[in-house]
């Protein structure tokens, strides 16, 4: 007989009533309020991820209605999210949206308003490594693993070149990856990097600005649909930085997704 373990997920969108949650949740699991507040932080939506059937009950009959309450979900049942594919275009049709994929193996896709679950944005940073030659440029880390640079970016990876040389000195930098993702309700991931995207789709609202088309087509994506909207495009939406969304990497950012994803679910 298999183990069973539940995830618990909460209803809204927890940070938002972080001072009322605090306490419930601190007194709930037996923490300190400090510890309590950093698992609701760190949670991105999700309060446990493992928990037991009995736990399970135990924190959902605790936490009661409490900022919208919470629900808990077999974790084989859990939807998952399926690795994103890049688009680079989007046209709009009655129903939905024409997505064209970057790569040639790739049909065009259409996405109705209705199969829409989440549209989100991120923000994340990667370092990496260059040679002062101008050789080799590696990733440092792991904060794109899973994703890479060539699904946000576009953009393949080892267009740099170069042989490695034994006595080039290596410097580190980093530097700042913007991305838009949209989820379907069974999961499927579509992404984009506003730098190498064609928003001719958004017709007479386009602009000479990629932030402000960025803005735009996560307004008219979300506003056309029943979609949920991740913390990083609502900042996008309201013209304020995403680094106020405080993603410390990719990691973050799709914990977020599955959130959202699994609470639209729940809620329809």
């Amino acid at each position: 007989m298999r183990r069973v373990s539940y995830s618990i997920l909460f209803r809204q969108f927890p940070l938002e009533q972080l001072d009322a949650l605090a306490p419930v949740v601190a007194q709930t699991f037996g923490i300190t309020d400090y510890d309590a507040r950093t698992k609701i932080r760190k949670g991105w939506g999700f309060l446990e991820r493992e928990a037991t059937e009995q736990d399970a009950r135990r924190i959902v009959e605790a936490m009661g209605d409490l900022a919208g309450g919470v629900v808990a979900i077999d974790n084989t049942q859990l939807l998952t999210l399926a690795e994103p594919k890049v688009m680079t275009r989007f046209d709009a049709v009655p129903t939905g949206m024409m997505l064209v994929l970057q790569s040639p193996q790739e049909p065009t896709r259409l996405v109705e308003w209705s199969e829409l679950s989440v549209v989100a944005a991120g923000r994340v940073s990667e370092d990496i490594l260059v040679r002062e030659s101008g050789g080799n440029e590696r990733t440092m880390g792991k904060m794109m693993m899973g994703l890479g640079v060539f699904l946000v970016t576009g953009i393949p990876t080892g267009i740099f070149g170069g042989k490695k040389k034994k006595d080039a000195k290596l410097v580190k930098s980093s530097r700042v990856i913007t991305f838009g993702r949209i989820v379907t309700t069974v999961g499927e991931q579509f992404a984009f990097s506003p730098d190498h995207f064609d928003f001719s789709g958004l017709a007479g609202k386009k602009q000479m600005n990629m932030g402000a088309n960025f803005r735009m087509v996560l307004g008219e994506w979300a506003h056309a649909s029943s979609a949920k909207v991740n913390l990083g495009a609502r900042l996008v939406l309201e013209s304020r930085s995403m680094t106020l969304a405080n993603y410390t990497g990719l990691h973050d950012f799709e914990t977020e997704l599955l959130w959202l994803m699994n609470a639209a679910a729940t809620a329809s």
